[in-house]
């Protein structure tokens, strides 16, 4: 598949974006709506932006992401109905998150079956029981590893977090285990950087809630596009 037709391959994406901004428009703090959450506050919970999210923006950045990942994986095109699936959703969290600090269930827990079967037509198409293993194995390795770094971090880590970590570990566990510690890497390198940063010029401090999300899901996509495939 040359590179004019993973472009159109990545055109599908585009269609989960408004079902996915109403959920990114309707979530705020600890499940509030976003009128009662934009002035809600208290120890431990978010403040809403005041703003709406941007459909347009979410738009534009799913399909910037939509291509970037259909030309890397060209040469797969039945891998793409995964990813891009994970593109979309990811987007949407990664809004979300930056907005609320939320990393809404109704879009993390139903994305594992989602995931799970787009790879096993994947595996079907191209013969790839083993990396339909090896995602899960990474998966679950994952999920364990961030739990675990939950359970030890207190209020560092969000619920959140540890829920997106097992579908972080299965996409990049399907390319191989290189691109797990390369995703992983750049995702907790850049969030420690951006933490510094914030402190350095006094945006945040060392009991301010960082969203780790973005952060993880960018490292994620960064990998992907930087994939050489087991």
């Amino acid at each position: 598949m040359n590179a004019g037709f993973a472009v159109l391959a990545a055109v599908p994406a585009l269609a989960l974006v408004p079902p996915l901004h109403r959920v990114v428009a309707a979530t705020g703090p600890s499940g509030l709506p976003p009128a009662e959450a934009a002035t809600a506050s208290g120890p431990g919970r978010a403040v809403a932006s005041p703003r709406r999210p941007s459909l347009v923006v979410q738009a534009g950045v799913t399909a910037a992401a939509a291509v970037g990942v259909a030309v890397a994986l060209r040469a797969h095109p039945g891998w793409l109905p995964a990813y891009l699936y994970l593109v979309a959703v990811g987007v949407a969290l990664g809004i979300t998150d930056l907005r609320v600090h939320r990393l809404p269930d109704v879009l993390t827990l139903p994305s594992y079956p989602v995931l799970a079967a787009l790879f096993g037509v994947a595996a079907a198409i191209d013969g790839g029981s083993e990396r339909l293993v090896r995602a899960a194995v990474a998966g679950g390795v994952v999920w364990l590893a961030f739990a675990a770094l939950w359970t030890l971090s207190g209020d560092g880590l969000g619920l959140g977090d540890v829920k997106i970590s097992g579908l972080i570990g299965a996409a990049l566990g399907w390319l191989g285990w290189g691109n797990v510690v390369v995703g992983l890497g750049i995702g907790m390198i850049t969030a420690g950087l951006v933490a510094a940063v914030l402190l350095l010029i006094g945006r945040a401090n060392r009991r301010s809630r960082i969203a780790y999300g973005p952060y993880l899901l960018l490292g994620t996509l960064a990998a992907v596009l930087l994939a050489h495939p087991a």
